[in-house]
């Protein structure tokens, strides 16, 4: 059985993690030939395709991509989140790789790699197409993530996250021109959580539809415990201190809920002197000044990460790991956190809750209160037995339902199901 999975990166975002993550898991199946094929290639992987082979293939997809980059910054309200028009894609129908294929598995192919008519096109080969989502652009009127709006459900327009809207509006167009092209394409739907299947149902785009929840994958024997002291050695951090980590988030996307970590972070620092002297904050990536002068802690900035190597040691390095997300669906994160037995304090909201079990393996905290998210993070801090009963039980958690093997063999019981 050939499938090839049609990404725009296999390395620049969390979606496209998942995608390659997806792709490698089916790869130690022997009754798949599985392939990426992705508009930009930052890995060296041999089964990472770049649809780009030629210099006007080059030539195309930086136009789509940068065509795409100017309406987003033209007509989208930036903190609302990104809204992606689909009218900028390349015309991949003819490549070997699509044409030979059994099944084709989409995953988020926005960012000038895939158009309306991109996808029209491969339509038209009449083959059974799998759509990994990865977030709610598949079934909005061009938003990734709704926030809190549910036009979706029944007929978007006057989107919120549109600077000029109307009742005929852009997302109004690439609604009915989603509808359009979904009746004639051979799809089923595959959501990474719970959550996602359960919004994707309740679009009038997707109610009809065969809808799959299938988690991401990972790998169990790279993403796992390390010796504290020697991880912390490796980026220069100290040993005598208790560590929260975070990820360096996108400041102006009001989702990652970036607010609400400061405010619980100085409502810790403040409430209890003990964890204050103790704790210091690590951060992956790099923060501004102007966000560091808010936070309370000191905070140790690791820069970008590499390697998946540096990235398992620096969760290694941790006692635990905060996700303040306001709306996600299953963040690579979170779970790889867990797999290398560090507990994470996160709010209750879309897919976290398919992978922290609270009080068993984490913390899930009441969404938007900063005041549950220090109390969680206190608690992880302060009791050892609990911190080192939640490390055993979040690794177990994952080896037990988000192993590559087990991933693997439920993609290929839909595609077997769709020839």
């Amino acid at each position: 059985m050939k499938v090839i999975h049609l990404s725009t990166s296999d390395l620049n975002g969390g979606a496209a993690i998942a995608a390659k993550r997806i792709c490698s898991a089916q790869k130690q199946l022997s009754e798949i030939e599985s392939k990426l094929l992705v508009q930009s290639k930052l890995s060296k992987n041999e089964y990472v395709i770049s649809a780009q082979s030629s210099f006007l293939d080059k030539l195309s997809a930086a136009y789509n991509k940068f065509a795409d980059e100017i309406l987003i910054k033209l007509l989208t309200v930036q903190f609302h989140g990104r809204f992606t028009f689909p009218f900028f894609g390349n015309e991949i129908s003819h490549n070997d790789f699509v044409r030979n294929a059994d099944i084709i598995n989409l995953h988020w192919i926005n960012g000038g790699f895939l158009s309306i008519n991109s996808l029209r096109k491969i339509g038209e080969l009449k083959k059974p197409i799998v759509w990994t989502l990865h977030d709610m652009w598949a079934f909005t009127g061009g938003c990734h993530y709704s926030s809190g709006c549910y036009k979706f459900q029944n007929q978007c327009s006057n989107c919120p996250s549109l600077l000029f809207k109307s009742d005929y509006d852009f997302s109004y167009k690439i609604f009915n021109d989603k509808k359009k092209l979904y009746n004639n394409l051979n799809l089923t739907f595959v959501t990474c959580s719970k959550w996602l299947a359960e919004e994707a149902a309740k679009s009038v785009l997707l109610s009809d539809k065969n809808i799959v929840v299938i988690p991401n994958p990972l790998n169990k024997d790279l993403f796992k415990a390390f010796n504290k002291t020697e991880s912390r050695i490796r980026f220069s951090l100290p040993i005598d201190k208790k560590l929260i980590l975070i990820g360096a988030m996108n400041l102006k996307d009001e989702r990652k809920g970036f607010k609400y970590l400061i405010e619980a972070l100085n409502l810790l620092w403040e409430s209890n002197r003990k964890i204050a002297d103790q704790c210091e904050l690590t951060v992956f990536g790099k923060l501004d000044q102007n966000v560091l002068n808010k936070i309370s802690f000191k905070v140790n900035q690791l820069g970008k990460l590499k390697s998946e190597e540096e990235i398992v040691l620096a969760y290694n390095s941790a006692d635990v790991y905060v996700a303040p997300s306001l709306e996600d669906n299953l963040p690579n994160t979170v779970m790889e956190a867990m797999a290398c037995g560090v507990p994470v304090v996160a709010f209750n909201v879309g897919g976290i809750p398919d992978m922290i079990d609270s009080g068993r393996n984490g913390i899930l905290a009441e969404l938007k209160s900063a005041k549950d998210l220090a109390k969680g993070i206190e608690l992880v801090l302060s009791d050892k037995n609990l911190h080192k009963r939640f490390s055993v039980s979040a690794r177990k958690k994952v080896i037990e339902n988000f192993d590559q093997k087990i991933v693997a063999e439920k993609y290929y019981d839909v595609y077997k199901s769709l020839l």
